[in-house]
């Protein structure tokens, strides 16, 4: 259905400030992941697709000499055997498609065609094949009313901050013209862990690599209004001693509803899974710019029958005091424990019954104008989808609505899909 016109390399327009860039511990746990893909689609007129081309390609050298580390490779030292970005431009891959049969409408329905997985690159890459293959691929795809425009990224160099921080600097320099980037990055892994001797993993660069093929799953998406979340948080506040947050209420919802859908027995055990943010939680804190991983997986558990028998103020108040409790002490006792007994994440090795919630709706996804207006629509590849894997994105009109990409088994989505209690407070997009 997509064609593939045109592959070519795209290089900075300046030399790399720096060799190399040892991994951190939080950008080492993700090896095994896949590439982060996220996309946005604009409607555009389709004639002009060869300028869109030309500019985007055009603003790239400039924006990767700030952000040269995505034009690196990944290596691993043969002198203290730790993993780290060779800074050594040899440029992120730019591919020109064209798919003048799909429509936006086509990619933007409920459920989550796979057409959309052709708009990106790199299907089924682990991030540890950083080693041969480029840290960033960029596709640009010529639709019937449109362009997507969509990243495939290295998720061990980037997490989901620094990857829209990189696409914000690209779309801004594209639309003003200009070659200042807002929030220059920073790559100081030294300011998130102790400097020292590097982790030895005892990875092999030319072994085997174990990839995860996800059961067959249904992707849907789901519209939560501003109005309908703020209902849910009154709802989760109304006997809780916390301050429910409204993604709190929001997360707990969700949790609640597809445990239902799961139809698990009572005593049954779920897990609730997302990344925190810990640039801002550090003492002294980590600048906001920062790029690379700044984030910890935390989790809660609960049984099945305590989300279905006790009020939203339960569930929301677990992840309530496990977010505000998750502070400089704690981040600094999880990472001098992975230094102890290092850990890499593997898509097969999460809880049963669990739910990981991913990306975030303050993500400034939909402030990205090249030049030709906002996006219309953001979708993301197949990347990390297993059972129970979750995005959140913001909505393009904003107010605070959100749009989740829930993924699920075709019967438990079904179920879920005719749970009243979870769509009657919400809307099915």
């Amino acid at each position: 259905m997509i064609h593939i016109n045109k592959k070519r390399t795209i290089y900075p327009a300046a030399p790399s400030e720096a060799q190399q860039i040892k991994l951190s511990c939080l950008d080492l746990t993700m090896l095994f992941a896949h590439y982060s893909q996220k996309g946005l689609l604009y409607q555009t007129p389709a004639d002009d697709f060869s300028y869109y081309v030309d500019h985007l390609a055009e603003k790239l050298p400039e924006v990767l000499v700030k952000f040269y580390p995505l034009a690196g490779r990944l290596t691993t030292s043969p002198l203290d055997g730790g993993i780290y970005i060779l800074c050594n431009d040899s440029g992120v891959e730019f591919i020109e498609a064209t798919a003048k049969d799909l429509s936006i409408a086509d990619l933007t329905t409920a459920e989550v065609t796979p057409a959309v997985e052709e708009l990106f690159a790199l299907n089924g890459a682990v991030n540890f094949e950083g080693h041969r293959l480029p840290l960033l691929v960029i596709q640009v795809t010529q639709l019937k009313d449109g362009v997507a425009v969509c990243c495939t990224l290295n998720h061990a160099i980037a997490d989901g901050a620094s990857f829209w921080h990189f696409f914000n600097s690209w779309s801004h320099l594209c639309r003003t013209n200009g070659n200042k980037i807002p929030g220059n990055p920073v790559y100081d892994r030294s300011l998130l862990e102790p400097p020292g001797s590097a982790i030895r993993l005892g990875l092999d660069p030319d072994g085997h690599i174990q990839r995860f093929k996800a059961p067959p799953l249904r992707v849907k998406l789901f519209h939560f209004s501003a109005h309908t979340i703020s209902r849910l948080k009154e709802r989760a506040n109304e006997d809780s001693s916390f301050t429910i947050s409204s993604f709190q209420a929001l997360c707990s919802h969700v949790w609640r509803a597809v445990t239902r859908a799961r139809r698990l027995c009572p005593d049954e055990l779920t897990t609730f899974r997302f990344s925190v943010n810990c640039r801002h939680r550090l003492l002294p804190p980590l600048p906001r710019s920062y790029f690379g991983n700044g984030i910890q997986g935390i989790r809660v558990t609960a049984t099945s029958g305590e989300l279905n028998s006790l009020p939203l103020s339960f569930p929301a108040g677990l992840l309530n005091g496990l977010i505000e409790g998750h502070m400089d002490g704690v981040i600094r006792e999880k990472i001098d424990k992975w230094h102890k007994e290092p850990v890499v994440y593997k898509l097969d090795e999460f809880e049963k019954n669990c739910l990981l919630m991913g990306s975030s709706p303050r993500f400034e996804m939909y402030e990205n104008d090249f030049g030709w207006g906002r996006p219309a629509a953001v979708r993301g590849g197949t990347a990390n989808r297993f059972d129970g894997k979750m995005s959140a994105h913001p909505v393009r009109e904003g107010g605070g609505s959100v749009e989740l990409e829930i993924c699920l088994p075709p019967s438990v989505m079904s179920a879920l899909e005719s749970d009243a209690d979870f769509i009657c407070p919400s809307s099915l997009i």
